[in-house]
């Protein structure tokens, strides 16, 4: 479906705010100009909604900030750059990022470093624009480098900046068997973002048709008084040809459920 589609659905849906997931066709970091930027600026204002994050894509694509080849992580940190430079244009708080991984047959402890390295140049470029960084852990099939909240919270201290900060995925925390209230406990007013999906633990599904304990795990982060955004992220194929529909019945389960805030 068309960037079009996407805003008029939200507007459909009677959402005010939305992340915008950074990948071609529709929001193509290694193409992005200042005219492009310009396009897609005046159609989210025009409709009245505001981005809170933008999410690059960084586990489909060749981008790895963790790259034992120094081009590609060179590359790699320019992408980012790029979506810290949308961010602060389109005045969204967040831009989500992982931590890269290495060759599962090499030196973790290498990959980590070469991920430091590259997560402190982005930090430095974040803070001089205003804008966040919001770290989510991988899962292990997606990473080596930083799989939980404690891997997370090792990150976020080695790195100190009040432009980084963590998040959490409800579906990679259940693939790691994690407890949600461990988030908000060991990252306190450090988590910033939520991605909110249903899963079989594995998916991306809309609520209500995977098997996770989505209203427990609302509860367990409001009683914690998270305070920041939730926000879809269904990527399932059969969502394809009518995204809308995981949307809307996503949010009938929150208001059927009594977990609909402002959206």
């Amino acid at each position: 479906m068309s960037f079009e589609y996407f805003l008029d659905s939200a507007v459909n849906l009677n959402m005010k705010n939305i992340e915008l997931w950074a990948a071609a066709p529709h929001f193509d970091l290694d193409t992005l100009d200042e005219k492009i930027l310009a396009s897609k600026k005046k159609a989210i204002e025009s409709r009245g909604l505001k981005v809170v994050c933008i999410t690059p894509e960084q586990c489909s694509y060749p981008v790895n900030i963790a790259a034992e080849e120094t081009a590609l992580r060179e590359k790699s940190i320019k992408y980012f750059k790029t979506a810290i430079d949308a961010a602060r244009e389109l005045d969204s708080p967040y831009v989500l990022v992982t931590a890269g991984c290495g060759y599962f047959d090499s030196d973790v402890e290498e990959a980590w470093q070469r991920s430091v390295a590259s997560m402190k140049e982005l930090v430095k470029y974040a803070e001089k624009r205003g804008v966040i960084l919001a770290y989510e852990p991988l899962s292990v099939f997606s990473s080596n480098i930083v799989n939980d909240v404690h891997h997370l919270k090792k990150m976020l201290d080695t790195i100190p900046s009040d432009n980084l900060k963590g998040m959490l995925d409800m579906g990679q925390a259940a693939l790691a068997r994690e407890e949600i209230n461990d988030y908000p406990r060991i990252l306190g007013d450090k988590l910033v973002h939520v991605h909110l999906l249903d899963a079989t633990p594995m998916g991306h599904l809309a609520l209500g048709e995977g098997n996770l304990p989505i209203g427990e795990y609302i509860d367990a982060l409001e009683e914690n008084e998270y305070k920041g955004f939730y926000t879809f992220e269904f990527t399932a194929l059969q969502y394809r040809h009518k995204p809308e529909e995981a949307d809307r019945k996503s949010l009938e389960w929150l208001k059927k459920n009594n977990k609909l805030k402002e959206v």
